[in-house]
């Protein structure tokens, strides 16, 4: 029943997913201020440093598998396998969703209007498995690597000055939203921004997936101030 679900969404957005869709048009249509422009400069002129060590003592959240390719998004283009690095309280939870949740399903937030979702296949990622992605008015908000609007976007992007360069950086982070939702809008039994069930996951998934413990554990242990990001935590608050 989930293969047979999943296989049905799959082959639903597979199609829709190589068209325009609402992000690709709002980029087309944004118009960046000077703001949004010394912010763009600013990143291109020192981009964030990313050290990482080789080989890692402790694999990737533990798990001993070969570091994965990043799937072929538009926004994988620029951002690799573990996009998340600012905050390092969440970092690693939330980079453990990059190839099963489009970026868009998070940082996406179309004013006035609420998306549905559903599954996009997306090559490098598993045929059964896809990556959850908004729909909206029929359309998938999800764009790869590979459509004639990205490959355009990468020519123009070759052929760009530096100021050309953050202006084409700008509008493609302008219909976003810089902070995604609480782990807890998604790991949730009561009100949750993804229906699990029409997503083809079944009974006890399901329930593992509302009652995360990593989850409600970043809820639960919030810092105080964005200002001060420690937390000081009891061996009590990892057994709740």
């Amino acid at each position: 029943m989930m293969k047979s679900l999943m296989l049905a969404c799959l082959s639903g957005l597979v199609a829709g997913a190589f068209a325009a869709n609402p992000y690709t048009d709002a980029v087309d249509a944004a118009r960046v201020d000077e703001q949004a422009l010394e912010q763009a400069r600013g990143q291109l002129d020192e981009p964030r440093a990313e050290p990482r060590k080789e080989p890692l003592f402790v694999p990737p959240f533990h798990h001993r598998v070969e570091e994965q390719a990043a799937a072929a998004t538009l926004c994988h283009n620029c951002h690799d396998i573990a996009p998340h690095g600012r905050n390092a309280r969440t970092r690693a939870f939330l980079n453990m969703h990059s190839r099963k949740i489009a970026c868009e399903t998070c940082h996406w937030r179309p004013e006035g209007k609420t998306p549905g979702y559903s599954r996009a296949r997306v090559p490098g990622v598993g045929p059964e498995e896809g990556m959850i992605a908004p729909v909206l008015d029929g359309e998938p908000v999800l764009t790869l690597a590979d459509v004639p609007w990205a490959r355009r976007l990468a020519q123009d992007w070759e052929q760009a000055d530096k100021a050309e360069k953050a202006r084409i950086k700008a509008r493609l982070h302008q219909p976003l939203e810089e902070k995604g939702p609480e782990c807890t809008a998604c790991h949730d039994a009561r009100d949750s921004l993804l229906d699990w069930k029409a997503l083809g996951y079944e009974g006890g998934r399901i329930r593992e997936l509302q009652d995360n413990p990593t989850a409600h554990f970043l809820q639960r242990t919030a810092p105080e101030s964005p200002d001060d990001p420690v937390v000081r935590i009891q061996l009590r608050d990892l057994l709740q």
